[in-house]
């Protein structure tokens, strides 16, 4: 528990979840992947997931609203750590390496093999590599990618700006990438060229300001998941606004609000073509005094696990 908060037996914390049984069920799966060390911009984000862990101490598990079935009618609500069986799988080793990258997909494959939704805990935005391998497996040709990010990532070389060349490289297909919130002043001609001949899907930041957000999802997932394949979600947080993600080095103004992001990633949770998730660009060292940015990539982690109970019916 972390120091200096209440203790409320009537008010239970959230996060502290068991690792995971070899043998028995699981629900959700949170892994670490804190990647830093080939980051464009000098980042401690390898200290994020524990970061995050300590976060999700300071929020309950109680939800309502849209996360509820639509035939509940329980107005007071579902408890997250009943209704799922959430488990911790801890942090990967070295995944900056080739040979540490290689487990890290190694180990998120095996928990997408036995769990409903695995949660990546980034580290940069490197993690997307391995989450979205894992994630995909055998099946990487059929997969499909949506990414909340303010940049393309389609840079040459190995580093938190190429992921998505990555990918493609490796065998997914760019016309089964969608990219959500690509900003201006935030990429060059180049890569908005790249983007465009490859066939990636580029849904601008200015269209979610006249565009619902279950309309964009909904678009999303029908061109992710066109190949019948799992579909994984890279939640970049540096797609939010400055006021709200100042630990993300890249983040800009006019970014998504907190609320968007949010939303975004219960109504993706609830999809069962979703099966990976990852939160990346989060640099715990250089956020807020208030921890603004690391309480959202808890809040975010939160926000898939009621996606899923919905999903799940639960």
């Amino acid at each position: 528990m972390a120091p200096g908060l209440p203790q409320d037996p009537s008010w239970p914390r959230t996060g502290g979840w068991p690792s995971p049984d070899p043998d028995g069920p699981a629900d959700l799966a949170l892994i670490g992947v804190p990647t830093s060390r080939t980051s464009l911009s000098p980042s401690n984000a390898h200290e994020t997931p524990a970061a995050v862990r300590d976060a999700l101490q300071r929020y309950s598990s109680h939800i309502v609203g849209s996360a509820l079935p639509d035939d509940r009618g329980d107005e007071s609500g579902i408890v997250l750590d009943e209704a799922l069986r959430i488990v911790d799988a801890g942090d990967c080793v070295d995944p900056d390496t080739e040979d540490g990258e290689l487990a890290a997909a190694s180990a998120i494959a095996a928990l997408a093999a036995r769990t409903e939704l695995v949660v990546a805990l980034g580290g940069d935005n490197a993690l997307t590599v391995p989450a979205a391998l894992g994630i995909a497996g055998s099946d990487l040709p059929q997969a499909g990618l949506i990414t909340f990010d303010a940049h393309h990532d389609l840079r040459d070389g190995r580093s938190n700006g190429s992921p998505v060349r990555r990918l493609i490289e490796a065998g997914l297909d760019p016309r089964r990438i969608v990219q959500v919130g690509i900003a201006d002043f935030a990429n060059s001609r180049a890569y908005r060229r790249r983007a465009k001949e490859l066939g990636v899907t580029v849904i601008h930041r200015d269209e979610l300001h006249d565009r619902p957000m279950p309309d964009v999802i909904a678009e999303a997932l029908d061109i992710a998941g066109a190949g019948g394949g799992p579909v994984h979600v890279d939640l970049d947080v540096d797609v939010c606004d400055r006021s709200v993600a100042p630990g993300c080095p890249a983040s800009i103004p006019g970014g998504l609000q907190a609320h968007e992001i949010r939303r975004a990633a219960r109504l993706l949770a609830a999809d069962p073509r979703v099966r990976g998730i990852d939160i990346a660009e989060v640099d715990a060292a250089a956020d807020a005094p208030d921890g603004r940015t690391v309480r959202l990539a808890a809040l975010l982690v939160l926000e898939a696990a009621a996606g899923l109970a919905r999903r799940l019916g639960r």
